[in-house]
């Protein structure tokens, strides 16, 4: 069995996907896989799709990942739900001619909160009890409002330069049945959950309010680091997750689509796979990609607590 992908964006070069994917390879002995990058622009999308048909699948960034949503529509290719609701794509998977198309920045940031969650103190019944402040408003904003959905709030605080860009993310939250308000970046109010999106130079220097309650937690989808965001939430309590979570459960989430996919196009590799390279079992699988990414960027993954 290989697994034949690669990261596509503009710029590239940045990119830790080779990173994260090669070490996933190494730990599950997929020796022959292969994980590369290439520079490609919004225009150059479909051209280049077309003529690497014999990848496995596509991890995309920016500029790319609207353009992946219009041309999965174009051609008739199929959307997943995280896909859909935020206009965003950042995986493609080929499968015998099918074509998924997932935003697994979503999962990757309730991934990234819910260990946080499950493991801080109560906070039910406190102050910002089933809310989330977000900070921006763009695509990274649209998957934290999906997120959020998942992680149980009912209300997102959008917090933004411009209130008059946020009309993207406040549809979307009637569309998935959660309330929202819009305002300035002043202020960060009450919440369980307060994740920013904002590029870690353009991180505001908000008056947060005194009264969160235990167990509320911060994201910084910015993976700098030192994040003065971050240094912030936790001197007034929260828990702080860096970017460098969601980045690894965003990628951990795109190599089961990639390794499913090619199990399913060569259904007898586990059966012909040497004893010492034979996949484990899935659970068992996910905690050692995992681990295997967290160690590539020597950060310890976090465990939630029984």
């Amino acid at each position: 069995m290989r697994i034949l992908a690669a990261v596509l964006g503009s710029p590239i070069a940045h990119s830790k996907s080779p990173l994260l994917h090669r070490a996933a390879f190494v730990a599950l002995n997929l020796d022959s896989s292969e994980y590369s990058r290439y520079e490609l622009g919004a225009d150059e999308l479909e051209g280049f799709l077309d003529s690497h048909t014999d990848h496995t699948g596509f991890s995309l960034t920016m500029p790319l990942k609207d353009r992946l949503v219009t041309l999965a529509a174009e051609r008739g290719w199929n959307l997943d739900e995280t896909a859909a609701l935020t206009a965003a794509g950042n995986t493609i998977v080929r499968h015998r001619g099918d074509v998924q198309v997932a935003n697994t920045d979503v999962e990757g940031i309730v991934r990234a909160i819910a260990p946080h969650k499950e493991s801080g103190p109560a906070a039910a019944g406190g102050a910002g009890d089933g809310r989330a402040t977000i900070l921006g408003a763009g695509a990274t904003a649209a998957s934290a409002l999906v997120a959020c959905r998942d992680l149980g709030i009912t209300h997102v605080d959008f917090r933004v330069r411009s209130p008059d860009r946020a009309r993207r993310v406040l549809d979307l939250a009637e569309r998935i049945g959660l309330t929202a308000s819009v305002d300035d970046l002043t202020r960060i109010g009450p919440s369980s959950i307060v994740i920013s999106t904002l590029p870690a130079e353009a991180a505001p220097d908000p008056i947060w309010d005194d009264s969160f309650a235990p167990g509320a937690i911060a994201l910084d989808v910015a993976y700098a680091a030192d994040s003065t965001f971050l240094a912030a939430a936790a001197a007034h309590g929260l828990r702080p997750v860096a970017g460098t979570a969601m980045l690894v459960e965003q990628a951990v989430a795109q190599f089961e689509m990639f390794l499913a996919a090619a199990r399913a196009d060569d259904p007898t590799a586990t059966e012909t796979m040497p004893t010492s390279k034979t996949l484990p079992a899935a659970d068992d699988l996910t905690a050692r990609v995992t681990a295997a990414m967290y160690a590539a960027l020597e950060v310890p993954p976090v465990r939630a607590q029984d």
